[in-house]
């Protein structure tokens, strides 16, 4: 009877044990990765972190060039020459007429890229290494139009990680460039420079698309 006892205490015991490791493994936060073909931890470059530089715009190809290692890209709408590493490409067909989404970082005036994608890929309609600008904060928000009020001087966007609704102040701007600020319609993605205002507004510097 003792042997018994003992026998079943100590499948109680190891059971609860293998319980508790199993809970810690599902309950460990799960770190995002993206399906970069080399595999990396996307932790290791901060693509998980705010950057007050980060931009990540959509258009259509106007001009490319190669300049050694990577091309020169402009879009359609927007100011900004966009580099583009040819390994960052790999096999895909980069051409004038494609419409993509670039994103990366501002280096002054010139756009350093580290994401590419195509119209019909899963990371063209968000850049997965954007996020929200933090209240406080500035730099580049990223979002679709929801409706445009001339009359008010504002827009609003829902902002693509948060889907929440931001109104965007455009009065303190430059209306025609980059980009003519009333030509922009709803339903368009855009990229705004700026600060927050207050909580629920986004003070405008510059837009790209």
């Amino acid at each position: 009877m003792r042997i018994s006892s003992s026998l079943t205490a100590k499948a109680l015991a190891a059971g609860s044990l293998a319980l508790l490791l199993g809970s810690s493994v599902f309950a460990a936060p799960q770190e995002r990765r993206d399906d970069r073909r080399d595999g990396r931890d996307d932790r290791r470059d901060g693509r998980n972190e705010y950057r007050s530089d980060r931009i990540s715009t959509q258009g259509r190809i106007s001009d490319i060039r190669r300049e050694g290692d990577r091309f020169r890209v402009m879009l359609n709408r927007g100011s900004y020459p966009y580099y583009v590493p040819v390994a960052t490409v790999r096999d895909r067909n980069l051409r004038v007429g494609l419409d993509v989404r670039l994103g990366g970082f501002v280096a002054g005036s010139v756009v350093n890229v580290d994401m590419v994608a195509f119209a019909g890929d899963p990371y063209y309609a968000a850049d997965p290494s954007y996020r929200a600008v933090p209240y406080g904060s500035n730099g580049w928000m990223a979002g679709v139009v929801q409706r445009v009020d001339r009359h008010l001087g504002y827009l609003s966007i829902r902002d693509d990680q948060s889907g929440q609704t931001v109104t965007i102040d455009v009065r303190h701007m430059n209306l025609r460039r980059p980009v003519n600020v009333w030509g922009i319609r709803a339903g368009e993605h855009i990229t705004i420079n700026g600060t927050w205002e207050k909580r629920d507004t986004f003070d405008a510097r510059q837009i790209e698309y």
